[in-house]
């Protein structure tokens, strides 16, 4: 287990510095002049624009700003000559002068605790939907989540979130209808339901769908045929095997949803992690943008890593060894 995962953090590097370049390279081929609107309706100095393209670095070709971003190759601090970059754990500065890595540890823990909501709803709701269907396949019950997955799965997000914020918030006011800066896990239940509401419809597809095809299979049949009860059977063998692909997809949405539910943020006015790359694409700041989503990589790789180890708690079968 050790040597495996000593592996995959090394496997790590260089996928993030693959993933960093062409997040790098795609926001800085965006069009558009950075310095536009710094010096008000003023035009700026020919002085101003050039000391800011000397502290960012634009004047420098693709390749060489990248290394020195990522740290490979020196940087001007002071006069001096100095790596400092994303692999001495610098993400850098934006371009109203504020530090990245600040930034995103004020917005990553509301991001984080509307992602926690979100996957909270995800895993208790929609799993439950997907056994309670599975095993009664073909009843009430399994027609009537099916066709509200497919509600759910053909309504774009927003139109969830404005409906969410009308019904329950406006009429019958049981949660607020925007958040503060500092919100409270009360206030992000509605935006964590919307959030995780395409979700919670694909996990119970997921589960549901791999359900009935265990609940098919030799094993579950042998054990219950040898006089283990149909709830062990489900339980202790067909729900545990089910839920590889569950978890896969679990992890996967929970590393999106670290990285910032961009329009749930914007809907609800959540000052986390989406509004600040909203914010940072509109401004054309290309140092908070690939900050943050170098981090939104970073997050995903340790999510999958986690998956997979997962794998092994699932199913015995899978070593890691």
């Amino acid at each position: 287990m050790g040597t495996y995962i000593i592996r995959r953090v090394l496997q790590m590097i260089p996928v993030l510095l693959g993933a960093t370049f062409l997040i790098f390279a795609m926001v800085f081929a965006l069009p558009g002049d950075p310095t536009d609107g710094k010096c008000g309706e003023r035009p700026c100095s020919a002085a101003y624009i050039a000391e800011f393209k000397k502290e960012y670095n634009l004047n420098d070709n693709l390749l060489l700003r990248y290394a020195k971003y990522t740290g490979i190759w020196p940087q001007d601090r002071g006069g001096e000559q100095k790596f400092d970059g994303l692999l001495q754990g610098n993400l850098g500065k934006n371009y109203n002068g504020y530090k990245v890595a600040e930034d995103l540890q004020q917005r990553y823990p509301v991001t984080a605790k509307l992602a926690l909501v979100a996957i909270v709803f995800e895993v208790v709701i929609g799993i439950a939907a997907g056994v309670l269907t599975g095993v009664r396949k073909g009843g009430f019950l399994d027609n009537l989540v099916l066709v509200s997955t497919l509600v759910v799965i053909s309504i774009p997000i927003f139109v969830i979130g404005a409906l969410g914020q009308y019904f329950l918030g406006v009429k019958l006011g049981w949660f607020p209808v925007t958040v503060g800066s500092n919100p409270t896990f009360y206030q992000l239940l509605l935006p964590g339901m919307v959030l995780g509401a395409l979700s919670i419809a694909y996990v119970s597809r997921l589960t549901r769908t791999n359900l009935v095809e265990n609940l098919r299979a030799d094993y579950v049949r042998t054990a219950i045929a040898k006089g283990l009860t149909r709830r062990r059977a489900v339980g202790l063998h067909a729900l545990r095997n089910s839920l590889i692909p569950v978890v896969t997809f679990i992890g996967f949405d929970f590393g999106g949803l670290l990285g910032g539910a961009i329009v749930t943020e914007r809907i609800f006015n959540i000052q986390g992690v989406g509004s600040y790359i909203y914010r940072g694409i509109n401004n054309r700041d290309g140092m908070a943008v690939v900050g943050a989503v170098t981090v939104l990589v970073l997050v995903y790789l340790i999510v999958n890593l986690i998956v997979d180890l997962l794998y092994g708690v699932l199913d015995p079968r899978i070593s890691h060894d």
